[in-house]
């Protein structure tokens, strides 16, 4: 037999993934008000985007922590509080983000040479504010169903 030192303890589990959602939080809310403010280019929607599937990929890992559920409750004092069902619903808020972009923003580019690059990037679409209104709306869901 071996030392098992491999699995997440549910306090830890539990302190990283309140520290993602509340990161996650304040990084949408600076998103968001870029986005209303000026726009953004592919650049900075990337940003999101990479941002969005890190959060989702740490809230997939740990979500099955064993006895999650059960610390949960005794953290917040709360037997009522159902960490796995909040886990489902951040989870769908950020996959409308990421379905919103993915379904929303042209992928399909001209080629140029290099010389024909204006700014010294391939692409350097801006998308003005009313044209991310719906990512806008969607990561506000997001910001929502943290608390």
């Amino acid at each position: 037999m071996t030392f098992r030192a491999s699995n997440i303890l549910p306090q830890e589990a539990y302190q990283t993934v309140k520290k993602a959602a509340w990161q996650l939080n304040i990084n949408l809310v600076s998103f968001n008000a870029q986005l209303a403010s000026t726009g953004a280019d592919y650049n900075f929607l990337r940003s999101i985007y990479q941002t969005l599937t890190r959060s989702n990929n740490q809230l997939t890992a740990l979500e099955a922590t064993p006895g999650l559920a059960a610390f949960a409750q005794a953290q917040e004092d709360d037997v009522t509080y159902n960490v796995a069902a909040e886990f489902v619903t951040l989870e769908a808020a950020i996959g409308d983000a990421l379905l919103w972009l993915d379904t929303n923003i042209p992928t399909a580019v001209t080629l140029k040479s290099p010389g024909a690059w204006d700014d010294g990037t391939m692409v350097a679409t801006v998308f003005s504010p009313a044209q991310t209104a719906g990512l806008q709306a969607a990561l506000a869901t997001v910001v929502a169903a943290i608390s």
